[in-house]
């Protein structure tokens, strides 16, 4: 299950236990959202290091994982390049 839907499905149990009354209800979905919220751990073996900065964020989006050494870092063009800044 992805954290997306992790995170959904623990705020519809707060919004239900809220409407019933039931505070188990509501403090399960607490639980469960905290735990969707929960950084995932690093990856480990062969594809450690493999994603040269790239994460993704709680869309599923990849971006870089230093914004700011992102935009610093120098790029060549290489001929083929689409249109934009250029070094």
């Amino acid at each position: 299950m992805s954290k997306f839907h992790e995170k959904a499905e623990a705020q519809t149990k707060q919004i239900i236990g809220q409407m019933l009354g039931d505070e188990l209800l509501v403090q399960e979905g607490k639980d469960q959202q905290r735990e969707a919220t929960e950084p995932e751990p690093p990856a480990k073996g062969k594809d450690k290091g493999k994603d040269q900065g790239i994460v993704r964020d709680e869309r599923g989006q990849e971006q870089p994982r230093d914004k700011e050494r992102a935009q610093r870092v120098s790029r060549v063009d290489r001929g083929g390049d689409p249109p934009g800044k250029k070094v």
